[in-house]
């Protein structure tokens, strides 16, 4: 180890990082505390994930000399496409006499979700232990993040991490937006966009009542289960509390959006839970626009799913119908309505 970095420096470095209670806030306190103690020209954290035209990598905390870095597609960067394939961590070395380093950040399924990219300049002694280092830092502080994200009963993701998806979300959908000058009713529902669904268990007391938290309990389980097979691994699915669950669907058509929840509810009418029997569940869903905010967005899904509840229960219903239909309006229900779920 370079001698000017001593152990009071790296247990600050660890602390200073380790201090970060959000994983956005982590990734970027990791790169910069890494590339000021180990010198670094660059350090980088990118995450893989699927677009239309492959595999993209998309830096989400860079810091040294991003110009070396940007969101390219995996085949047209070796190393993190020779890193990927293997699921672990490679080096280069440049014609300049630099390193380029890549480790992978699995899971615990050995899955990559992440990669610390790092480039040490030329003549420079690598620091690869303490590189390591805190690479295993951040694998580990994601685990422990990961966990506190997750609903204790199901292993869906909590409410509590929702705004932060939603805000992920909504700044990836401005390329899909389509304009409809402030009159929802009016916009046409062409093209793919980010939906929201809120999905209730119909009559869910009556359950607990008449058999008891735990058949209780085992419905919310086999529901979650339901939702991991019927919805995309790149849809996100949350469990906000009590019988309800929200999903937020990947870009899809307004009739791509409705056949997905619709195919969920079937598929959990048809399903024989133990002891309990039939289940059935309501659903609202509506688009997700890029200046929406998540109580905005959860209002009028909200809404959607109290107009199936109150019209028979055990179907789906989109807000942008139900308005253009004449059903709702573009406001807020007020909150004497009574209570049907």
């Amino acid at each position: 180890m370079d001698e000017s970095i001593t152990l009071e420096s790296v247990l600050s470095s660890v602390v200073r990082v380790t201090e970060q209670r959000s994983q956005q806030h982590l990734e970027e306190s990791l790169v910069k505390t890494l590339t000021h103690l180990a010198g670094l020209e660059f350090c980088g954290i990118c995450r893989p994930g699927l677009s239309g035209g492959g595999i993209l990598v998309d830096y989400v905390a860079v810091a040294g000399r991003p110009a070396l870095e940007s969101m390219d597609e995996t085949g047209d960067d070796p190393l993190l496409r020779e890193a990927l394939a293997v699921g672990a961590s490679r080096f280069h070395v440049l014609a300049g006499g630099g390193v380029r380093r890549a480790l992978a950040i699995t899971d615990d399924h050995g899955d990559v979700g992440a990669f610390l990219v790092t480039l040490t300049s030329a003549g420079k002694v690598e620091q690869v232990g303490l590189i390591e280092g805190f690479a295993a830092i951040y694998r580990n502080y994601l685990a422990i993040l990961r966990d506190a994200a997750r609903d204790t009963l199901t292993g869906l993701r909590n409410r509590k991490t929702f705004d932060e998806n939603f805000s992920r979300i909504v700044a990836s959908s401005r390329h899909l937006a389509v304009p409809f000058h402030g009159d929802r009713r009016a916009a046409h529902l062409d093209g793919e966009h980010h939906w929201l669904g809120i999905i209730d268990i119909d009559h869910f007391k009556r359950v607990n009542d008449s058999f008891g938290h735990v058949f209780g309990d085992e419905v919310l389980l086999l529901l979650a289960a339901l939702m991991r097979k019927a919805f995309r691994v790149e849809d996100l699915l949350f469990r906000f509390g009590g019988e309800e669950f929200v999903v937020m669907l990947s870009p899809t058509t307004y009739d791509g959006a409705g056949a997905v929840f619709e195919r969920f509810r079937s598929i959990v009418a048809g399903f024989a839970f133990p002891q309990v029997g039939k289940v059935t569940v309501s659903i609202g869903f509506v688009r997700i626009l890029p200046e929406d905010l998540p109580s905005v967005v959860i209002g009028r899904a909200d809404r959607a799913l109290y107009f199936a509840k109150a019209n028979g229960r055990d179907q789906v219903r989109s807000f942008e119908r139900l308005v253009g239909d004449g059903h709702l309006t573009d406001e807020e229900r007020s909150g004497d309505d009574p209570e049907l779920f």
